[in-house]
C-alpha cells in the first residue's frame, strides 16, 4: 500500500471510530458485553488469555466472518481433528450470530470436549487491535476463508511473522467491480498474502486481475464437503411425522418481501383439503415475527417451530396450513423434512442462499435468476439437471406439483443433486493437510 493510501485508510478508520462506538454502545448489554467491547476494540481476548496456557505452538487460526462462512469452514475443521486431535485451532468470526451458532455447536459436536479450540470475535480493523490480538496467542498461520481482506490485519500478521493465507477464494462480480476499481489501494495488500486458493478458475482469475503476482491455485468450494448431521435429520423426520401431511413444501432462507408473496401465492392454491404443509424459514432471526404475522394477516392457521414443537419434542398443537421456521442452525432438520424446496433470497435480487445442503438430501430444489452469491453452483446444478430455475414464486408450486406427481421424475432431480455435490467433494482434506505441514514448506507442498 502506498504511504498515502496508508494514512488516508488510517484516517478514515479514526474517523469511524465514535460512530463505531456509539453503535456498539447502543446495544442491548449482555453479560459478555464488556469483554466483547475488550476484544473488538483493543483486541484484548480474555478468553485467549486463559486459553493461551492450553495451546501449544503451531497454532492454526482461521477466520470465517459470517455464519455462512463458518458453515464452509467447519468440514476443514473436523478434518484437522481427525487428521491431528491435539492440533491446536483458534477460529475467529465477525458477527454475534456466527459466535452464537458456533458456542452451540460446541456443545453437540465433535468438538465438546477438545481443549485446544477456541472460538473469538474478531477485532475491528485498527492497527492496536489487531497488533495486539497476533500477539496475544501468536498463531504459526492464518487462514482467511472467501474473501476477508483487512489491511491492518494482514500487516499485523506479517509484522508478527504469521503466515497468511486466503482459502475458499472467491470474488462475486459485484465485490470484484468494487475491489478493481479500488486496485491502487488494494493491490499491494493482497500482495501481502502468502498463498491464494481459489474456489474456481474464475475466481482465480479475478484475483490476479486485482494484480496478485504469486501463482492462485485451485481447489473445490468448501462448502461441497458438507456432511450430513445425523440428529437432525433424526428430528427432521420426527418432525415431518408430527406434521402428518403428504407433501411437506420449504422455502429456505427467505428475505424481506419474500414471505408475503409466497403466502399470496399459497392462498391462491390452498383447500383445507390439501394434505399439504408450508414451512417459511426466513434468513434472518429478527424477521421471524414479520413473517409469522404475515401468515396470520393472510388468515392461515399458523404455528411456530418452537411452539408447534415443545423442547421436549413433543407435538403440542395441530399442525397448522404454514409453519415458521423459527430456530437458528436447523437447516438440515428442515430439509429432512421436506420434499420440494425453494432457495430463499434469488428470484428477487439478493444474490441466493447456498442450495448444497438440499443436494445432499437429494431434494427437488428450486431457485430463480439471481443466484450471483452462488452462481457457478446454480449453473453446474441446471446444467447437470439438478435443480429447476424459475421466474415466479407461482411457478414453484405449479412446476413442483407437476414433479411432485412423477415419483421417477422426483428421484432423478434428487440422485443428480446428490451426485453433483458428491463428486466435488473432497477439498477439505487437501486444505488440512496443507495446514498441518510446517508453515516454511507450506508453499513446496501444493
Amino acid at each position: 500500500m502506498s504511504r498515502s493510501f496508508y494514512f488516508l485508510y488510517q484516517f478514515m478508520l479514526l474517523a469511524l471510530l465514535p460512530f463505531l462506538v456509539i453503535r456498539f454502545l447502543a446495544r442491548k448489554k449482555t453479560k459478555s458485553f464488556n469483554e466483547d467491547f475488550m476484544v473488538r476494540f483493543f483486541g484484548y481476548s480474555k478468553a485467549l488469555q486463559k486459553e493461551n496456557k492450553k495451546l501449544k505452538k503451531n497454532i492454526i487460526w482461521i477466520h470465517a466472518v459470517s455464519l455462512g462462512e463458518v458453515q464452509g469452514a467447519l468440514p476443514l475443521i473436523e478434518q484437522l481433528y481427525k487428521k491431528d486431535r491435539l492440533c491446536n485451532v483458534v477460529l475467529t468470526v465477525t458477527t454475534k450470530s456466527a459466535w452464537k451458532f458456533m458456542q452451540n455447536y460446541l456443545e453437540s459436536e465433535m468438538f465438546a470436549d477438545l481443549e485446544n479450540f477456541t472460538v473469538e470475535i474478531l477485532p475491528l480493523d485498527f492497527p492496536w487491535a489487531t497488533e495486539r490480538f497476533c500477539k496475544c496467542f501468536n498463531p504459526t498461520v492464518l487462514a482467511l476463508v472467501e474473501t476477508e481482506i483487512w489491511p491492518n490485519l494482514i500487516y499485523s500478521c506479517k509484522k508478527n511473522q504469521i503466515k497468511v493465507m486466503l482459502i475458499n477464494g472467491r470474488l462475486s462480480s459485484r465485490s470484484f467491480h468494487l475491489y478493481k476499481n479500488l486496485r491502487r489501494f488494494f493491490m499491494p495488500v493482497i500482495n501481502e498474502i502468502d498463498m491464494v486458493i481459489a474456489q474456481s478458475r474464475n475466481d482465480s482469475v479475478r484475483f490476479i486481475e486485482l494484480g496478485y503476482n504469486k501463482k492462485v491455485s485451485v481447489l473445490n468450494n468448501l462448502k461441497f464437503d458438507v456432511s450430513l448431521k445425523k440428529n437432525h435429520v433424526v428430528n427432521g423426520l420426527w418432525f415431518r411425522a408430527q406434521c402428518k401431511k403428504k407433501i411437506v413444501w420449504l422455502a429456505l432462507s427467505t428475505r424481506d418481501g419474500e414471505e408475503k408473496e409466497i403466502i399470496d401465492c399459497w392462498r391462491n392454491r390452498f383447500s383445507p383439503e390439501m394434505d399439504e404443509i408450508l414451512i417459511l424459514v426466513p434468513r434472518h432471526p429478527e424477521r421471524f415475527k414479520k413473517a409469522l404475522k404475515e401468515a396470520q394477516l393472510a388468515g392461515f392457521s399458523v404455528d411456530t417451530r418452537t411452539k408447534f414443537l415443545r423442547t421436549e419434542g413433543v407435538s403440542s398443537n395441530p399442525c397448522p396450513s404454514i409453519l415458521i421456521g423459527d430456530s437458528i442452525g436447523e437447516v438440515q432438520m428442515y430439509l429432512a423434512a421436506s420434499d420440494i424446496v425453494l432457495i430463499g433470497g434469488s428470484i428477487k435480487p439478493f444474490g441466493g442462499q447456498n442450495p448444497l445442503e438440499a443436494c445432499l438430501q437429494k431434494k427437488v430444489i428450486f431457485f430463480g435468476d439471481y443466484m450471483f452469491n452462488f452462481q457457478e453452483i446454480s449453473n453446474g446444478l441446471i446444467n447437470e439437471s439438478a435443480a429447476i430455475r424459475i421466474n415466479r414464486y407461482r411457478d414453484w408450486f405449479a412446476e413442483g406439483s407437476e414433479i411432485l406427481k412423477d415419483k421417477n421424475k422426483s428421484k432423478c432431480f434428487g440422485d443428480n443433486a446428490y451426485n453433483f455435490i458428491r463428486k466435488r467433494s473432497g477439498s477439505s482434506t487437501k486444505y488440512a493437510d496443507l495446514l498441518l505441514v510446517d508453515q516454511r514448506d507450506i508453499n513446496s507442498n501444493f
